[in-house]
């Protein structure tokens, strides 16, 4: 079975996911944050995935301009969304999933846990629990790719009265509040000027003055450019300076600037 993946990914894990999928599925994984500057993107196969990390409780923004840009030349026969989160999705994909349906009906939607990254807010895990969760994940992965070739109709359910609450209430705060994260962001003496942070941001929201990293107000907080500061010079806030930093272990920054 031949797919297309799209899928976004600030540090790793998504990428990870859509590797491997498209490993079992004999597919493309293709990066959204390289194809959304794009005049239009162009679906053309029978099976169409995507993948993408949840940010709180929601998917990410970059994918209403993702959304805007798709053009279909003939429907898909099968859709599936996997979603990674590193406690709970959410209702992010039914939500995803609901814009789609004014372009095609979404077959199959799972989840899976992985390495908690959001270093801004939360503690992240341990190498012991990135190794157990990433082995996890892989089976997960090959569970899900077993589901997919035999195009199994399955929609992950969250309709408890919390996960509603959570997406319908902390995502459209959480979205607000992107327009001010640039206020906490900074780079310290540390900075040599390498320009990861600008190449690894996907919506080409920093740029270089006078040799050290500025962030504008399109941040999506994927953490891309903490994460990956081969210095460690970038932090968000003080909380972060003594926080490790994570990025998957089985994605190096070359995977990253894919097109």
């Amino acid at each position: 079975m031949s797919a297309q993946i799209y899928y976004f990914s600030g540090t790793g894990n998504c990428l990870f996911v859509a590797k491997n999928l498209a490993s079992y599925l004999d597919g493309q994984y293709i990066n959204i944050s390289k194809r959304v500057k794009e005049k239009e993107i162009v679906l053309q196969s029978d099976t169409i995935g995507f993948v993408f990390p949840v940010y709180a409780y929601t998917y990410p923004k970059i994918l209403n301009d993702f959304y805007k840009k798709i053009k279909i030349i003939s429907n898909p026969k099968y859709v599936f969304i996997i979603t990674t989160y590193g406690s709970t999705p959410g209702r992010s994909a039914e939500k995803f999933s609901k814009k789609l349906k004014n372009l095609f009906a979404v077959n199959y939607i799972n989840g899976i846990l992985m390495p908690e990254n959001y270093i801004a807010i939360f503690k992240l895990d341990n190498d012991s629990a990135i190794r157990q969760k990433i082995n996890d994940a892989l089976l997960t992965i090959e569970k899900i790719s077993a589901d997919i070739k035999n195009q199994v109709q399955y929609l992950e359910k969250h309709n408890s009265p919390l996960d509603y609450i959570k997406t319908g209430l902390v995502s459209p705060l959480f979205n607000f509040f992107l327009l001010f994260s640039h206020i906490f962001f900074s780079a310290d003496k540390n900075c040599n000027g390498c320009d990861i942070c600008v190449r690894v941001c996907p919506t080409n929201n920093i740029e270089k003055i006078n040799n050290k990293p500025k962030w504008r107000n399109n941040c999506i907080q994927c953490m891309a450019c903490i994460n990956w500061c081969p210095q460690k010079s970038i932090n968000y806030t003080p909380m972060t300076k003594k926080r490790p930093r994570y990025t998957n272990p089985h994605i190096d920054l070359k995977e990253l600037y894919k097109e």
